[in-house]
């Protein structure tokens, strides 16, 4: 069961996530806080999947993505906020985030990114999509050079990359590089958040290479 976190100061968003999420069988919450030092005060146990608001009391959800990610190692972040402008969804991305949610998106659908998420995928609402294609297509926005640097793979994760596209499991592709499978899983996190890709086999398209299964 995916143990989730809530950083909400929305009470009504709160407690209405809360009793969605009671009852279901792949997904428990496991601290639900207004901010992020209360968050961190409250949990007795490390969020597999955090759910986070930008604006909220004190200090900015933003402010404290990477910061949360060195907290609890291996957390997929899901950003869910009114905030949806360019440089906001890009900043938070290269943070760390994982997925990013407008504030409006359905229960089921916030439930769908979730368990998404937490498999390695990243999903993001089609709005926030479109302001991402935007984001990299517009000279409007030139990329600062220390960001780009940011969403290009490493040598690790582009071994990860080769492996899998050789059609290696996760746990070969492990014992190949002599590290553990949730190793293997958080360089797949993180090319899939790079690459803006939530499957396999989008990643075999991306590189024109077919999957050998």
């Amino acid at each position: 069961m995916i143990r989730l976190g809530v950083i909400e100061d929305n009470e009504v968003i709160g407690r209405t996530l809360k009793t969605y999420i009671q009852d279901d069988p792949d997904i428990r919450i496991s601290c639900l806080a207004n901010h992020v030092d209360e968050f961190c005060q409250m949990s007795t146990e490390d969020p597999q999947v955090l759910l986070l608001d930008l604006m909220l009391p004190f200090r900015n959800g933003m402010d404290c993505i990477e910061e949360l990610c060195s907290r609890y190692p291996g957390v997929s972040i899901i950003i869910h906020s009114v905030a949806d402008d360019q440089e906001s969804i890009f900043k938070c991305l290269c943070h760390g985030a994982q997925s990013y949610l407008t504030k409006g998106e359905t229960l089921d659908r916030i439930r769908e990114t979730i368990l998404l998420t937490h498999s390695g995928g990243s999903l993001m609402s089609v709005e926030i999509a479109r302001k991402v294609v935007d984001f990299f297509g517009t000279r409007k926005h030139p990329v600062p050079e220390k960001q780009k640097e940011e969403l290009v793979l490493n040598a690790r994760e582009q071994q990860v990359v080769d492996l899998i596209l050789e059609g290696l499991s996760y746990k070969m592709v492990g014992s190949e590089m002599g590290v553990s499978i949730n190793t293997v899983r958080k360089h797949i996190k993180s090319v899939y958040r790079k690459l803006n890709i939530n499957t396999s086999m989008e990643l075999a398209r991306l590189y024109h290479r077919p999957r050998k299964d």
